[in-house]
């Protein structure tokens, strides 16, 4: 799995930290996301950035083959 966080931050213009100010999302945890160093991700997370961003898990998460 490959988390797109980064790309969609850029084309939207959105920094991490203004993210993380907005959703109270810690910014350790955005940046381990945006640079693909996690193995899990919660629910809560994913849908607090889904909401935050207008857009769909399919939009966060890819699989890599």
């Amino acid at each position: 799995m490959k988390v797109m966080l980064n790309e969609i931050l850029q084309n939207q213009g959105i920094s991490q930290n203004k993210i993380a100010k907005d959703t109270g999302i810690s910014t350790t945890t955005l940046r381990n996301l945006s640079h693909n160093r996690t193995t899990r991700i919660s629910f809560d997370i994913l849908e607090k950035i889904c909401i935050y961003l207008n857009c769909g898990i399919e939009d966060i998460l890819c699989i890599e083959k």
